[in-house]
């Protein structure tokens, strides 16, 4: 039986059969991914003196790619096997096994400079005013140009967003196969149907889209 997308067991296969939190489709970009935006505001946030506090880590790519750029990077995620991961691709960062609810471990009390998201759990939100050290910032990529909970939860918390940018670049998937993937990680089953009206000979064309938020604490 197949795991319901984004369980705690789908996620453990995800680490078991690709290796970590991957696309598991067959994707072509006509320009540049759009998660190249989010990446260039992390760097121009990151000192020798940065805390930062990443949410949702998978499988640590990020804490392996810019946590050497930084003070300090912590990390959590809830699901062990990809915990188990990061901690093999990323040994300068200290992870730790949260979901984001009920109590923050003591380890992960800071407080941080910079909390970030890629494509991970929002409800880090209402945890920034306890996490967060004077003048922080928090950044978050969304895999869908609108995510209101986003702006919700940052107005609850007295947070303002500095910056937000929504990226949309031309996509082709190649197979009805990856087509149907795509959709069952995106939770879009009504879109299958799509391939069988829309397809070309270089496959079926989409948008991948992301949005960026960048926050500071009001005041």
């Amino acid at each position: 039986m197949t795991p319901r997308p984004h369980s705690r067991e789908w996620y453990a296969a995800l680490a078991r059969d690709l290796g970590g939190y991957q696309h598991p489709w067959t994707r072509v970009l006509d320009g540049p991914d759009p998660e190249l935006t989010y990446d260039l505001l992390l760097t121009t946030h990151l000192t020798p003196q940065t805390r930062v506090l990443e949410a949702g880590c998978g499988h640590g790519p990020d804490a392996a790619r810019f946590g050497d750029q930084a003070a300090r990077w912590a990390a959590y995620d809830h699901v062990p096997e990809l915990l188990a991961l990061a901690r093999q691709h990323a040994p300068q960062a200290d992870f730790h096994d949260w979901n984001g609810k009920g109590a923050v471990p003591p380890a992960l009390h800071g407080p941080f400079d910079l909390i970030v998201s890629r494509r991970g759990p929002t409800g880090i939100i209402r945890r920034l005013p306890e996490l967060a050290a004077p003048q922080a910032r928090f950044l978050y990529v969304g895999p869908r140009l609108t995510v209101p909970q986003v702006q919700g939860r940052l107005a609850a918390v007295g947070w303002t967003v500095l910056g937000q940018w929504q990226i949309s670049v031309q996509a082709w998937v190649p197979t009805r196969e990856d087509w149907a993937t795509r959709c069952a990680w995106m939770e879009e089953p009504e879109r299958l149907s799509e391939w069988d009206t829309q397809v070309t000979a270089a496959g079926l064309p989409y948008r991948e889209e992301r949005l960026v938020v960048l926050a500071g604490a009001s005041g």
